[in-house]
């Protein structure tokens, strides 16, 4: 593998990163990963239908860094990408999607440290200058957002990345998109691209929250041209801060599926003791 170049494309959470993988992964000379899971490091397949690898994962248990790292042990020469929105929209998204889980643990960690960890890999780019891809310019105007990335990225154009041409079966791995995505994916970019899902939100996000985004992300909202300042949309049932939990994770989930079940062991346990010994006293 010496030498050999991968694609390798970030983004937060709930930031709308899996539909640009999927309309770089629909390019003929392209193959990889469509969605890895955020708290593994992604395993490349060793059998891809095109010469061009690509991964695409999701900030939260690892920083872009620490991926491109990985790959770099591997052999790979790492061509960057970042998907960027706006992080209150991708904060009042994650805390109501399944895999948002504000916990306290290592592969569930609270949202605030995932977005830290995001803003550090913003920063690492506009150092290098690396290619970024704004969501919000891509809902806007899809087709010439991705031009113009491929342009950044040293990639012809290719009309694939908006009609669809390519099954979800000649994806070498195309598992664990998220359900969004899944549930409004259409039959090609036209046809699934909603400009209005860009526009900002903050009814899921408390007041202590919406301070420490706008607080954390102000040099990235002066830089990408989003607003500094927005409405606070949530009402008085919305918690000011969003407390991280042992109980959101999916290690807590697992600790009371195996206490439930000692306890049925024990429980039949001590009835089958009790049945057998009054048959032995019967007998």
């Amino acid at each position: 593998m010496s030498g050999r170049t991968l694609y390798l494309c970030a983004g937060a959470q709930s930031s709308g990163s899996t539909l640009i993988s999927w309309c770089f992964l629909q390019r003929p000379d392209m193959d990889g990963i469509l969605d890895a899971r955020f708290d593994h490091l992604p395993d490349l397949p060793r059998t891809l239908s095109a010469p061009l690898p690509w991964v695409k994962f999701t900030i939260a248990c690892f920083r872009f860094s620490e991926v491109q790292a990985h790959f770099e042990d591997e052999g790979f020469e790492v061509r960057p990408l970042l998907a960027v929105r706006d992080a209150r929209s991708v904060f009042n998204s994650l805390i109501k999607k399944k895999y948002g889980r504000n916990g306290t643990t290592a592969d569930d960690p609270p949202i605030r440290l995932r977005l830290r960890r995001f803003r550090e890999d913003w920063q690492l780019f506009r150092q290098h200058q690396w290619p970024i891809l704004r969501y919000e310019d891509f809902a806007a105007e899809p087709e010439k957002t991705l031009r113009d990335t491929c342009a950044k990225m040293g990639l012809p154009w290719d009309d694939a990345m908006t009609t669809w041409p390519k099954p979800l079966d000649r994806i070498a791995e195309p598992g664990f998109g998220n359900e969004t995505f899944v549930l409004s994916r259409g039959n090609s970019l036209a046809a699934t691209v909603k400009p209005v899902l860009a526009s900002i939100k903050t009814q899921n996000i408390g007041a202590e929250d919406l301070d420490w985004l706008e607080a954390e992300f102000a040099e990235m909202n002066a830089a990408m041209k989003y607003p500094l300042h927005v409405s606070a949309d949530s009402d008085a049932s919305t918690p000011g801060r969003a407390l991280p939990r042992f109980e959101n994770t999916r290690r807590y989930e697992r600790l009371r599926r195996k206490h439930r079940l000692s306890r049925f062991v024990s429980n039949t346990r001590h009835l089958l003791s009790g049945w057998l010994g009054g048959r032995n006293q019967s007998g």
